[in-house]
């Protein structure tokens, strides 16, 4: 049933990043990217090789759907290689985290910090290498951009899912 639950949200999520949320554009400079609440709050009782091949597969199935080849892959997987050793490092006591890692778990300080990390370290992938030969400054906008929009769309989700 745990399961169920959590892959009708990943389609409901993914929907929603496909059909709406990836044609929301500023002059270029905003990609919010909400699909990766799914990898954010998934348990931490799950193996890490499974944790990386979940990664894998939600990034090459946003690949698909972005025509970015590979890109999305790399980002996701290099934020599920992170994500256990912040949790290790932010959450002293890892046995109260058996179901989800969201606000009901983890102080909303030490919640922001953890998607902060792992939503900045997602997109400085994304955008560099999306953007390999375009100017620096405005790479570094996109992530600063988009990364404050995408942060705020997960908060938005969490506070909805919580009440």
């Amino acid at each position: 049933m745990k399961w169920s639950k959590q892959f009708i949200r990943f389609v409901i999520i993914f929907l929603l990043q496909i059909l709406l949320i990836n044609n929301l554009h500023l002059s270029g400079l905003c990609h919010p990217y909400l699909y990766i609440v799914c990898l954010l709050i998934m348990p931490i009782t799950l193996p890490n090789w499974a944790e990386l091949i979940i990664g894998a597969l939600v990034g090459l199935i946003m690949d698909a759907f972005c025509n970015s080849p590979g890109v999305h892959m790399a980002a996701c997987t290099l934020l599920m290689l992170i994500r256990p050793y912040l949790i290790g490092r932010m959450v002293a006591d890892s046995e109260r985290l058996t179901d989800e890692i969201d606000l009901s778990t983890m102080s909303t300080m030490s919640f922001f910090i953890y998607a902060t990390v792992l939503i900045v370290t997602h997109h400085v992938m994304v955008f560099v290498l999306t953007n390999w030969f375009h100017g620096w400054l405005f790479t570094i906008g996109q992530i600063i951009i988009s990364s404050a929009i995408t942060l705020g769309l997960v908060f938005g989700y969490l506070f909805i899912k919580k009440k």
